[in-house]
């Protein structure tokens, strides 16, 4: 459900080709901080349904931490389609990220217990930030361990050719 309450739109589930960014090996073996900037140009480059399905949990965990270290839940909910709340939620579980799961799972709820208001201004932003509601969410999150970047860190190392190719010198 969108916020205002209708039906989330369809999705393309497949694309033709996976996406991925290209790191030359003699890079990658010189500099391994490589291959993680190239994982990570890609989840900020492309779109949601620019991507593989095996692509997107990376993608909405990715989001989710930014968003959430940067403002809170309330920027993540300001700024992040609640469509993919519930695979949001899925995700963070798929890259063992139970403690982030349930703080989503409970901001989700928080979020959707009652109509928004849409915030159009840094003002209206600001002062709604100020009233507190995701702050002990936010708590939450921020002492959950291990960390976002952490498990994302993981699911690259177990699965680096969905997201970098090596190129061959």
């Amino acid at each position: 459900m969108t916020r205002n309450g209708s039906h989330k739109p369809e999705i393309p589930t497949t694309i033709l080709a996976m996406a991925t960014v290209t790191v030359a090996g003699k890079d990658a073996n010189q500099s391994p901080h490589l291959i993680w900037n190239a994982f990570v140009e890609l989840l900020a480059s492309y779109g949601y349904a620019e991507l593989s399905v095996e692509q997107r949990p990376a993608y909405l965990v990715f989001w989710y931490d930014s968003e959430v270290l940067n403002g809170g839940h309330l920027q993540y909910f300001q700024n992040r389609e609640i469509e993919t709340l519930e695979e949001t939620i899925a995700a963070l579980g798929l890259l063992g990220a139970p403690c982030q799961q349930q703080v989503l799972r409970d901001a989700g709820a928080l979020f959707l217990r009652h109509p928004r208001k849409e915030i159009r201004t840094l003002e209206e932003y600001a002062a709604t930030a100020l009233q507190g509601e995701f702050s002990a969410l936010d708590q939450r999150f921020y002492n959950c361990s291990p960390s976002l970047q952490e498990c994302l860190e993981r699911h690259l190392k177990e699965h680096q050719s969905r997201f970098v190719t090596i190129a061959d010198d």
